[in-house]
């Protein structure tokens, strides 16, 4: 069985060589055949020059490029396009997960289980020297992006996982960010595969400085929930805006019963307006939801279409 790592970099010159030859060694203890793909994102330092120049000694290492900085999501679909194993595994390129769990991840993969994540906030995860705030943030982001999946999934925004060859070739993904994390869980659950999760260990960086946007990242990941389960968004606002009318409604109706209302007064117009308002926007929050449910539907389709592609593309 051959195994593909595909590492995404940009501006990572201290941990080009000690991540890749912390990879090699476990690669080299544990398979007969794999390949190394850094995938180097327009990187504005010697990231690129590095990887290259350990390649000229490492056969299985393969540098690509982008001539610009395009995402992490781009980087992953890069290293996708190329990667030949059977297993395709993707680490961070700053060693906040330990390569010796690869090994580990891979075992799980077989021919009932597609997706083998390394997950920190699962039972018996841990994470070590991750800023409190940083991490509060993390977990509570994954909470809620996890409710929107239909598997019950503790880490769905870390890099760290294992694939099988076919749930790379079955899904159509076009994010270019790091909410391509979630996007692969959704599609793959959607078209059928079992996603398991591994107890590992997330540790702060200790070489360079994260490019990962924080805000920006919790922010798409929010919005991806959304486009997910749109009821989360719509029913919640849906059912504020109903109950402050519904509340209005009965303070009006004490006011009735105390023979002191005033069928003029605004409070009317704004109990009306909320009312209806909340009862049309859980409407949009049920036709949003159906809309959803198509969507699985046509990723099913997507599959489909992508095998054929693939199996005409080898002739």
């Amino acid at each position: 069985m051959e195994v593909s790592v595909i590492i995404p970099m940009y501006n990572e010159e201290e941990n080009v060589s000690p991540t890749i030859s912390q990879i090699k060694a476990v690669l080299d203890d544990a398979y007969d055949a794999y390949e190394i793909i850094v995938v180097d994102d327009g990187s504005q330092d010697k990231t690129r020059d590095l990887a290259r120049k350990i390649s000229e000694n490492n056969p299985q290492l393969k540098v690509l490029q982008h001539e610009i900085n395009q995402g992490m999501g781009k980087a992953l679909r890069t290293g996708f396009e190329k990667a030949r194993g059977e297993v395709v595994v993707t680490i961070d390129a700053d060693l906040s997960y330990e390569p010796s769990e690869i090994p580990r991840l891979v075992s799980n993969i077989n021919e009932a289980v597609g997706i083998v994540i390394g997950s920190q906030y699962m039972q018996g995860g841990k994470t070590q020297d991750i800023p409190f705030l940083r991490l509060f943030i993390s977990k509570m982001a994954n909470k809620i992006v996890g409710y929107s999946m239909r598997d019950n999934i503790s880490t769905v925004t870390g890099v760290f996982r294992a694939y099988r060859r076919d749930v790379i070739d079955s899904v159509e993904l076009e994010s270019n960010g790091t909410e391509i994390n979630p996007e692969i869980l959704s599609k793959a659950s959607a078209i059928g595969f079992k996603i398991v999760e591994v107890p590992v260990t997330l540790k702060a960086r200790e070489l360079g400085e994260s490019k990962v946007r924080f805000r920006a990242s919790t922010i798409s990941h929010l919005l991806f929930t959304f486009y997910e389960k749109p009821m989360v968004l719509f029913g919640l606002i849906g059912f504020v805006i109903l109950l402050i009318g519904i509340i209005s409604g009965f303070y009006l109706f004490y006011q009735y019963l105390a023979g002191s209302l005033d069928p003029n007064r605004p409070l009317m117009l704004f109990m009306a307006i909320m009312v209806l308002s909340g009862i049309q926007i859980l409407i949009f929050g049920f036709v949003a939801t159906q809309i959803s449910l198509l969507r699985r539907e046509i990723y099913l389709v997507q599959k489909e279409n992508k095998l054929i592609r693939k199996k005409w593309d080898k002739y």
